[in-house]
């Protein structure tokens, strides 16, 4: 089977997981998310080791479990704030956790290390909690819209760059990906916010463009800085679990950017 056949059928396999989970219920909704974040996040450590280093991993996946649950009992369960103080403190237990190792020489690096994981992968896909209770219940047409817009932008700019990439778009970090192939992706997501606007409303057709053009470049630029993160260790692929796709980084890497834009899109016009 060649990579491209691989690549689509584990592609649908799992936008079809995704889905069934999103639409299902905000129970189910939650536990994908939360799946791939740990995942995500697992992935992001285990390159940090490739590089020499120990993140506080127990910690970094602990905090972060606690922080998208702690977000989303919020929204489905009425979690009163009173509550949240006490992620600051915990959060702040990363700094005593060195104490307890009995290597110390990079304990700085570590915790830094540690700390960075938490805010690129788990802040952002707790976001996602604050799109699916926009309107105060739960609703996933929003969240399908970033979802299929970030995979239109994947899609489109992956067919648009093989057949038309010439011009290179950040040729140290990534060169294989080019202008023609962004704006592809771009052409494409304007497509499927169209088509969200036709079948799904929620948003105006401008303000459905505007999530396509934010959800494009934001996740073309997401997937620049995993290609960075990637280059900077010498590997092609953050993992090997999703055959014909690398790893959970290698999909997700868009979406971990352009979700606190898409957010703030969303809470600024609604």
């Amino acid at each position: 089977m060649n990579n491209l056949a691989l690549r689509a059928i584990t592609g649908i396999l799992g936008v079809g997981a995704i889905i069934a989970a999103t639409v299902l219920s905000p129970w189910s909704f939650a536990a994908i998310f939360g799946i791939i974040m740990l995942l995500s996040l697992k992935e992001f450590y285990g390159l940090s080791k490739q590089a020499g280093r120990n993140p506080y991993e127990v910690w970094g996946l602990s905090f972060s479990l606690i922080l998208f649950a702690a977000v989303f009992c919020y929204f489905q369960l009425g979690l009163s704030t009173k509550l949240f103080w006490l992620l600051p403190a915990l959060f702040a237990t990363v700094f005593i956790y060195p104490l307890q190792s009995l290597k110390t020489t990079h304990a700085l690096n570590c915790t830094a290390i540690s700390v960075f994981g938490v805010a690129y992968i788990a802040l952002p896909l707790s976001l996602i909690h604050s799109v699916g209770f926009l309107n105060g219940s739960y609703q996933y047409e929003l969240i399908l819209g970033i979802l299929f817009l970030q995979w239109a932008n994947d899609t489109g700019a992956y067919f648009a760059g093989k057949a038309f990439g010439r011009r290179k778009l950040f040729e140290k970090v990534s060169p294989n990906k080019t202008w023609e192939g962004s704006i592809g992706g771009l052409i494409l997501a304007s497509v499927i916010a169209y088509c969200f606007y036709y079948f799904f409303g929620q948003l105006s057709l401008t303000e459905w463009l505007g999530l396509g053009a934010v959800t494009a470049v934001f996740g073309t630029i997401g997937d620049l800085v995993e290609s960075l993160f990637k280059r900077t260790l010498a590997i092609k692929d953050s993992g090997s679990i999703l055959p014909g796709h690398g790893g959970f980084l290698d999909r997700f890497d868009g979406l971990l950017l352009s979700l606190p834009f898409t957010t703030a899109y969303l809470h600024l016009i609604l």
